[in-house]
């Protein structure tokens, strides 16, 4: 994975059954069976900033094979990093890799860790195990192999000194039009089953370590996951649950949209528009307590091209194909606001998102107004902080100051 896709994105034909799952979003019978055998809510452990990071190079400098380093982590504007990404192995699906980490010593990754460390001993470091493709149905489904990785990864936590883990499973029990990983029916015991058998096994550590893991998940959003899967159960037993409201538009969209809009645009042509308010919101009515909810954020870009204006600086309109399809870092973006290549920047009062237009290619991203106005809407919601996708998009730590200052 190199970005998170969104995928509630959808043609307009299946506008009646998303607002149908909408309507039935609540806990279900087995929701509150769940959290009966569970117990009462864990305190956790809930950072107000967390940045994931890459394990791979860094934006402007993939050809080079430059990646980060230590000293370039603003630890004073964050209270947690996530390493990203575990794998797991295909043919061992108890195993977990880091494919993405040089195999010829190039890159210490752990080495690195150590030292962020001791320049920010107060920073804690997880490892998210997944990302997008990464396949854990066969993982949880079989007893023996989801208790093989749990003492796996326990191992990781141990052997690197790291402070827990992340689960970014995309997706347990998929939706009904389908998704490109493998799921089954199971998934939705067995995702339970394999964070409740996680979560046993990091106490057990910390009673050898002496320190508390933290454990949190990945979760889209989209308003089909909570009908498919048991999200309070889930946030029952984690720390956090990390929504990843980002990615409601992309390359794969008919028209250009917001990458991450906080309100919906009511003249969003698909089917209505989505936005991070309604996703929270339909985690909420789910019976997820606010103060396990990480809210998520895009620091980058995606643009297209061949856009008209049709009167409204580009916003919602047709394209010919989406363009930088890696995105754009914070560096880039921040290279146009300064007027290069005519770039205009205009900011959307109903979907409270910037954009920019230059008469061809449009933009949306994520600037120091948006920033502020989603943090400020994670505490009025009461949330239990904010996370960010991913660290490599802003290396000079400019966006996470004014993020970090917005939550305080």
């Amino acid at each position: 994975m190199r970005m998170k896709r969104f995928t509630v994105v959808l043609a307009a034909v299946l506008a009646p059954l998303v607002f149908a799952v909408i309507a039935a979003c609540g806990s279900s019978p087995d929701a509150k069976s769940s959290v009966a055998k569970a117990g009462t809510l864990l305190p956790g452990i809930v950072p107000k900033v967390t940045a994931y990071i890459r394990t791979w190079p860094l934006p402007a400098d993939e050809s080079e094979k430059v990646y980060w380093t230590a000293e370039q982590i603003h630890g004073e504007y964050l209270e947690e990093i996530i390493i990203s990404f575990g794998r797991i192995d295909q043919n061992d699906k108890s195993t977990i890799t880091l494919p993405d980490v040089p195999e010829d010593g190039s890159w210490d990754l752990w080495a690195e860790s150590a030292k962020l460390k001791q320049i920010w001993p107060h920073l804690r470091q997880n490892l998210s195990i997944g990302g997008w493709g990464a396949e854990f149905s066969d993982t949880a489904y079989d007893p023996d192999t989801r208790a093989a990785f749990v003492a796996n990864l326990c191992e990781y936590l141990e052997k690197y000194d790291l402070d827990g883990a992340d689960i970014d499973w995309e997706y347990p029990v998929g939706p009904d039009w389908g998704q490109e990983i493998k799921s089954r029916p199971e998934d939705r015991e067995n995702y339970i089953a394999l964070l409740t058998e996680l979560r046993a096994a990091m106490d057990e550590l910390g009673e050898k370590t002496g320190k508390r893991y933290s454990l949190s998940a990945c979760v889209p959003a989209s308003p089909w996951w909570v009908t498919k899967n048991d999200a309070v159960a889930a946030a029952n037993i984690v720390d956090n649950l990390k929504l990843m409201a980002y990615d409601y538009y992309g390359g794969w969209s008919a028209t250009t949209g917001h990458l991450a809009n906080l309100y919906n645009n009511p003249a969003d042509p698909e089917w209505g528009g989505w936005s991070t308010a309604q996703a929270v919101d339909v985690y909420l009515k789910a019976g997820v307590p606010a103060e396990k909810i990480v809210l998520g954020l895009a620091f980058y870009g995606k643009a297209w091209g061949g856009v008209e204006d049709g009167g409204v600086n580009g916003l919602f309109q047709k394209h010919t194909g989406a363009v930088y399809p890696d995105g754009l870092t914070w560096v880039q973006i921040k290279v146009f606001l300064n007027g290069e290549e005519g770039y205009t920047r205009y900011w959307d009062e109903a979907a409270h998102a910037p954009f920019l237009y230059n008469g061809d290619t449009f933009i949306t991203y994520t600037d120091d107004q948006a920033i502020q106005e989603i943090g400020a809407y994670a505490k009025e919601k009461g949330l239990g902080g904010v996370m960010v996708w991913e660290y490599a998009h802003d290396m000079n730590g400019e966006i996470f100051k004014v993020l970090n200052e917005s939550v305080q």
